[in-house]
């Protein structure tokens, strides 16, 4: 775990006791999510495109290299209790970046004043902490609640079928993500 507060964010990726650059905008990041979400790749195909991540030269061993750029994306660093990339068990997607980006933007923009289609430069971390931090009012963080609710705990019926409608009508596109699949908490 990182403290953010005065250590600086990571820019590589150390593999076997070697530090490999990686690029840390969080646009890039984003993209890896997007690969990463892409049914048309083979997972040996994902892991190849996902090499180009490092910015000069690729480690020999490309397993440890995926999975560094997993962990990555996931930013465990940030966080004290690190994600199970191995689990075989799925976890529920309550964020897309692709189809729920006009609440991402528009997030920044109201909370923070950030237009991040404009700015040159963010890292993941900073992009990702700024994130978690969204207030729970903002339709983003609405949307990503109402996905995460299990249905099967409401016990009112009227309630249950307010909720069912809700997520319904912000529900994403259905495919089931494993944990290494997604390589966040989202």
């Amino acid at each position: 775990m990182i403290n953010l507060l005065y250590e600086k964010y990571p820019t590589e990726l150390v593999i076997d006791n070697v530090g490999y650059p990686i690029v840390t905008d969080f646009r890039n990041w984003i993209a890896f999510f997007d690969m990463i979400n892409d049914d048309i790749l083979e997972p040996k195909d994902k892991v190849i495109a996902s090499l180009q991540w490092f910015k000069n030269e690729i480690p020999d061993n490309l397993e440890k290299a995926y999975n560094g750029l997993i962990s990555f994306a996931s930013a465990e660093e940030l966080y004290s209790k690190p994600m199970q990339n191995n689990r075989k068990s799925s976890i529920k997607q309550i964020l897309s970046y692709l189809y729920d980006s006009p609440y991402v933007l528009g997030a920044f923009l109201q909370i923070y004043g950030i237009n991040l289609r404009n700015i040159d430069y963010m890292h993941w971390y900073e992009f990702r902490t700024l994130l978690d931090a969204l207030p729970e009012d903002t339709p983003l963080k609405k949307r990503m609640s109402y996905r995460a609710i299990n249905i099967s705990s409401i016990k009112d019926k009227a309630e249950k079928k307010r909720i069912k409608d809700i997520q319904r009508s912000i529900a994403l596109p259905s495919r089931e993500l494993s944990a290494f699949d997604i390589g966040s908490r989202f």
